[in-house]
């Protein structure tokens, strides 16, 4: 297609073929196709559009701290700065993102059609955003609503990537995952950017942060919520549960599960199980 609009005096923006296809919008792009196909064509042959590029010694890139704060899930300013407009907030992460080579992977990826295909993606603003929420997320919520944010979120963006982004299923997942668990997601994270994924998180402020270390320290704390003592009865408890383990795993040795190296899903009745 290319080679006809130049041919044909057609403006395009790539008068030069290149070696792969790209696809873009404000959250990301994607660079597939042609030399990119083989795996032997590595990421370093990509020509970036949204950052730069990392691996390259020659690029210089500075360290740089940056504020990102979110209200009740959603990102609302950068560096201080409030943005009502999220186009221009997704532009300010993009640029900020984009001068580390933040947020650019090389990906092979399942495809709808039940076939694998690969790509390098460069999403620099969404990557930025993405390390700031998920340290409050980590911050705010328990294990659990957070290992079900992970689950519902990877059902989600599959649903996403096969189109299906306004289906029944999906706004089902949309409506809990904003109701329960972004609506808690309140605060600031400061993030020093380095080279490309290489950052530090240095600060993590926010209202209703379920991390308290007054509470409970590894060190000498006045008033602890938990001490040694109960550190004690917690182990107990957990002993219990490992005896209950310990004797499970008795009684399946007993039935030939372990050991044997044989194992049957249903055991033939003998004739001292007869009543």
């Amino acid at each position: 297609m290319s080679q006809w609009l130049v041919e044909h005096n057609f403006p395009y923006r790539d008068s030069v073929e290149k070696a792969y296809s790209t696809d873009a919008n404000i959250l990301g792009a994607t660079h597939e196709a042609k030399d990119l196909e083989n795996l032997d064509a590595s990421i370093e042959i990509v020509n970036p559009i949204m950052g730069v590029k990392f691996w390259d010694s020659s690029v210089a890139i500075a360290s740089e701290d940056v504020k990102i704060q979110f209200v009740q899930g959603r990102p609302v300013a950068i560096n201080g700065k409030d943005y009502s407009d999220v186009v221009e907030l997704m532009k300010a992460a993009n640029d900020i993102g984009g001068r580390h080579g933040l947020g650019m992977a090389d990906q092979i990826e399942n495809r709808i059609i039940e076939a694998k295909s690969r790509g390098i993606y460069e999403a620099p603003g969404m990557a930025l955003l993405f390390i700031a929420y998920e340290r409050l997320l980590s911050a705010i919520h328990n294990e659990d609503t957070i290992a079900n944010y992970h689950a519902e979120g990877r059902r989600l963006g599959r649903l996403l990537y096969e189109g299906r982004w306004l289906d029944p299923q999906s706004l089902m997942l949309r409506e809990s995952l904003q109701r329960w668990v972004a609506s808690a997601v309140t605060g600031e994270v400061t993030i020093r950017l380095r080279r490309g994924d290489d950052f530090s998180i240095i600060n993590t402020t926010g209202p209703a942060l379920s991390y308290h270390p007054e509470k409970l320290s590894m060190e000498r704390t006045e008033n602890a919520a938990f001490g040694p003592v109960d550190r004690i009865g917690q182990l107990t408890m957990r002993n219990l549960d490992i005896a209950d383990t310990r004797a499970k795993l008795e009684m399946y040795r007993d039935q030939g599960q372990l050991g044997s190296g044989e194992f049957k899903l249903i055991r033939e009745i003998g004739e001292g199980d007869k009543k």
